[in-house]
């Protein structure tokens, strides 16, 4: 609960920066190869709520169920980036599928 509030404040500080100007989002959701796990996870649950947020559905579930996405969603991510998969991986292997399904009808 706490982190979720830490999160919460994270985020309403956050909305209110400048990223266009290197303000401080960009700040906060910068990491490199030598971020901690926990840094690169704060990071990318900001980045997501904010994305959520610019989208109109940050608050569109509880607040429970939204953390837990955030979550899942950041897990996911840091683990398949940690194999070396990346969204360049998933991209080919969406395109992949569809030339297949293509193919087949």
């Amino acid at each position: 609960m706490k982190t979720i509030a830490i999160l919460g404040m994270m985020l309403a500080v956050a909305a209110c920066a400048e990223s266009s100007s290197g303000g401080l989002l960009s700040s906060l959701t910068a990491t490199d190869a030598n971020s901690s796990v926990r840094q690169k996870m704060q990071a990318c649950m900001l980045i997501e709520a904010q994305n959520k947020l610019q989208t109109g559905t940050l608050f569109s579930q509880g607040l429970s169920a939204t953390a837990d996405e955030l979550v899942a969603t950041c897990a996911k991510k840091l683990a398949l980036q940690s194999v070396g998969i990346t969204n360049e991986n998933k991209t080919a292997a969406e395109g992949i599928i569809n030339s297949l399904k293509n193919m087949a009808q």
